[in-house]
């Protein structure tokens, strides 16, 4: 039953992803060659989202603080802002059927999908703290949420992608609304559902846990630094393959219509990832198993640079680098989750949705980040909306796509070997706090003795 439940609450990343994602691989895309915007015009609509995020999630923690301060758990919260979020991402890809395409009216959309958005993110994110106290079960748990997260993928890669390139190639504006409109309707089901089925691994909360939470996080401690780092490469260079996949298919390639392919074997290569690297987590600790990771999304790269000559062994890249990659995104929230037990045990305040939101905001603000400053690059490199592009953009399309990811994974393999955490050490420090909570609540429980006069 239990593995149910953490079933039930990983179900959540389908539909995340499948929003979220989908906005992440193909708003630029839109931007540019729907709308009809230069490069550098929709990078600073990317960036303005990047403004928001700064925002959103930080705001939302304090929601959820508060709301869990006066016993409101995650789950209701979930409940609440799924409705508003699908219709959102709704609306947004069916604005070029209805033209209503002002940068302004652009910019408002966007926004209101990521603010909509972070209110769902960061309550299911900081969830996982709470299903579990084992480091290896979080482990598990991780892996879940990325196989969930690859079927979204599977979506993105068979539906979404080729709708994109057919409204850009032949104005199929009412296709791609109604996609978007099935999209956000399945993002509401999904996260609904899930959080109805994962009610009991919220429940019992205990309020010391929440006393100590809080946005103003210890930034001096190693562990949280050592995250912002691993964050910052997270949003900013490891999805970078896929958010230059649609310009790199169609103007260094050639071929256009590979993209769609390339996105399906990735997406088969992390589903073989998710039950490697999950069997993995039983013996290997998370943080070295992430510089595994990283070290062969690293290799894989530089593989996909030399074989792009050859669509077989690129195929065959491809599928390794979707190996990789799953290892890379689903093994930081593990990590993520025994850090907030290493704080509250070293200095006795529990930063749960402070640490989770404070990662969100790391990751998609370099995600925005990352995506604008392709634009930028590709506007200063001259880059011409569906014309004939000069080898300075297509050498820029490449640094960004393999060269970005590649330096990236590299740096993280260090990081991640430093973090201090395996499986027996978090085991110590979950009994430690197990024995500091009972001593809590004993002494809550005493009641003073009152002496006659």
């Amino acid at each position: 039953m239990q593995e149910l439940r953490l079933l039930a609450y990983s179900s959540g990343n389908f539909a995340k992803n499948l929003v979220f994602s989908s906005a992440d691989l193909t708003f630029l895309f839109i931007l540019t060659e729907l709308v009809g915007l230069s490069a550098g015009h929709a990078a600073s609509i990317m960036l303005a989202a990047l403004l928001g995020d700064l925002v959103f999630d930080f705001a939302v923690a304090k929601i959820v603080i508060a709301l869990r301060r006066h016993g409101k758990g995650y789950r209701w919260l979930l409940v609440m802002a799924a409705p508003p979020c699908g219709l959102a991402f709704a609306f947004v890809y069916s604005m070029p059927a209805h033209a209503l395409l002002g940068t302004w009216l652009l910019v408002a959309a966007l926004a209101i999908f990521r603010g909509a958005y972070a209110i769902v993110d960061v309550p299911h994110n900081a969830m996982m703290s709470s299903l579990t106290t084992d480091s290896g079960s979080r482990g598990r748990v991780s892996g879940y949420r990325r196989f969930f997260s690859t079927c979204a993928s599977f979506v993105i890669a068979l539906v979404l992608t080729p709708a994109v390139q057919k409204a850009a190639q032949g104005h199929a504006y009412t296709a791609l609304s109604h996609i978007g409109i099935a999209a956000g309707l399945t993002f509401t089901i999904v996260i609904i559902l899930g959080a109805l089925l994962s009610r009991s691994t919220v429940e019992g909360m205990s309020r010391l846990e929440v006393r100590g939470d809080g946005i103003k996080l210890p930034f001096a401690n190693p562990s949280i630094l050592a995250m912002t780092l691993l964050g910052i490469l997270t949003g900013l260079a490891v999805p970078a393959f896929e958010r230059t996949l649609l310009y790199l298919g169609t103007y260094v390639l050639k071929s256009p219509d590979l993209v769609p392919n390339l996105l399906i074997v990735l997406s088969v290569g992390q589903f073989a990832g998710v039950f490697l690297w999950t069997m993995s987590t039983r013996w290997v600790g998370n943080p070295d198993l992430l510089a595994i990771g990283h070290g062969l999304c690293a290799l894989s790269l530089a593989l996909v640079y030399a074989a792009l000559n050859s669509s077989t062994m690129l195929y065959v890249c491809v599928l390794l680098l979707g190996v990789a990659q799953t290892c890379v995104f689903m093994l930081p929230w593990a990590i993520l989750a025994d850090i907030v037990d290493l704080i509250d045990w070293k200095i006795g305040r529990r930063y749960e949705a402070g640490l989770f939101a404070f990662f969100l905001v790391v990751v998609k603000v370099s995600g925005a980040a990352s995506s604008s400053l392709t634009g930028f690059i590709l506007e200063w490199a001259g880059y011409v909306t569906g014309g004939q592009q000069t080898p300075l953009v297509q050498h820029a399309m490449l640094a960004f796509g393999i060269g970005l990811p590649l330096s990236g994974s590299l740096l993280a393999m260090i990081v991640s070997m430093k973090l201090p955490l395996d499986h027996r050490r978090h085991a110590r420090i979950v009994h430690a706090l197990g024995r500091r909570e009972q001593g809590r609540l004993n002494q809550s429980a005493q009641v003073p003795s009152l002496s006659p006069g």
